[in-house]
C-alpha cells in the first residue's frame, strides 16, 4: 500500500511541476506504466516506474524491480510503436533505494557520471548471466532478445533517479 501511495504522490508532484510550464499538462497512471507524462497529442513523453522500499538500501543489478521495469518498458514500447512509430519516450526509474557506484544504475543517473555505453555493457553482462535469479530470467531474456541497436536505444532512454525521499 505504501508503494502505491508513493506512486500517487510522485504522479501529483510530476503533474504540479509540469503544469507551471504547461497548464494543460496531463498524466495517466497504470495504463502503459506506473505513471505516464503525456504530450498534448496524448502520446507518452515519459514512462515512469516508481519503486518504494521501506528499507531503502542499495539497488541490486539482479533485482526484480529493475528487470520487471525493463520488461514493462519493452512491452509498452511495442504498443507505442505499432500504431504510429512514435519517438522513444524517456524511461524513468524513481526509487527510494540508492545506486551504488560502478553499477549500471549509477551510469544511468542524471549526473556527470552518466555513461550509457558502460551501462549497456554491464546490463548485457547481468542479463546474459545464466546463473542470475529465476525471478528475473524472463525479463533479462526479453532484453537480450532485442537487437543490439534496440538495446542501445532502450538504455539511452533510461534515467535512474535514486535516493528519492520515501
Amino acid at each position: 500500500m505504501t508503494g502505491y501511495l508513493f506512486q500517487c504522490e510522485l504522479a501529483l508532484l510530476k503533474l504540479a511541476r509540469r503544469s507551471w510550464q504547461d497548464p494543460t499538462a496531463e498524466i495517466r497512471m497504470e495504463l502503459l506504466d506506473d505513471i505516464e507524462l503525456l504530450d498534448p497529442d496524448k502520446t507518452p513523453r515519459e514512462l515512469l516506474q516508481s519503486k518504494h522500499r521501506e528499507a531503502a538500501g542499495p539497488l541490486s543489478e539482479t533485482g526484480k524491480d529493475f528487470w520487471r521495469s525493463v520488461g514493462s518498458w519493452i512491452d509498452a514500447l511495442k504498443k507505442l510503436s505499432e500504431p504510429s512509430g512514435a519517438a522513444m519516450p524517456i524511461l524513468r526509474l524513481v526509487s527510494t533505494q540508492t545506486a551504488p557506484r560502478d553499477t549500471f544504475f549509477h551510469y544511468l543517473g542524471a549526473s556527470p557520471d552518466r555513461d550509457e555505453a558502460k551501462a549497456l555493457q554491464r546490463m548485457e553482462q547481468v542479463a546474459g548471466d545464466e546463473k542470475g535469479p529465476d525471478t528475473t530470467a524472463k525479463d533479462r531474456r526479453l532484453f537480450m532478445r532485442l537487437t543490439p541497436a534496440r538495446r542501445q536505444e532502450l538504455v539511452s532512454a533510461i534515467t535512474v533517479n535514486d535516493g528519492a525521499p520515501p
